[in-house]
């Protein structure tokens, strides 16, 4: 596990590096809809939360993808990430993607914030909460400051994030 300590979110840690296997699982059940990898994946997810002590968090919130995308995809892979989390508070319902855009992975890093600007929205039930985000990769944390910005502007006192797979040193 890493831990450190990106602009906009309280600290970030992933489970694997994104070199390698990480990737490829991350690749293979977010385009390939290999969905039989999601399970030992959230696996890892709950294994460096219980390793941050869970009691202290109130909310793990997943990655938001746009109805759209869920359509097509058939799922939000962040969603199933947290399968082994404490149920009573993962609250999908609390971080929404407010406009559909291009996929980060498709765009050169000097466009991905452009492409992400303003595309989430908090609910005020965040206020007040310390709020670990969930979510698969995390590149060039485009996706994750935005979400955590929305979070902050809604009140969020504290928010990390858990990734599958870390590809930023």
């Amino acid at each position: 596990m890493k831990l450190r300590r990106p602009e906009a979110l309280s600290w970030m840690a992933g489970a694997v590096a994104y070199a390698g296997r990480g990737g490829q699982a991350v690749t293979r059940l977010k385009y390939a809809r290999v969905t039989s990898l999601a399970d030992p994946m959230a696996e890892r997810v709950a294994a460096v939360a219980e390793e941050l002590e869970p009691d202290r968090f109130d909310l793990f919130v997943p990655v938001p993808i746009h109805w759209v995308r869920r359509c097509d995809r058939g799922f939000n892979q962040s969603e199933l990430l947290c399968a082994r989390l404490p149920a009573e508070k993962v609250r999908p319902d609390v971080l929404r993607r407010r406009r559909h855009t291009r996929p980060q992975a498709s765009l050169p890093p000097e466009r991905r914030e452009a492409n992400l600007r303003n595309a989430f929205r908090a609910d005020a039930a965040v206020e007040g909460r310390r709020v670990v985000l969930i979510d698969d990769v995390v590149t060039s944390g485009t996706t994750a400051r935005e979400c955590a910005e929305a979070l902050r502007r809604a009140g969020a006192i504290e928010i990390g994030l858990i990734v599958f797979a870390l590809a930023r040193p």
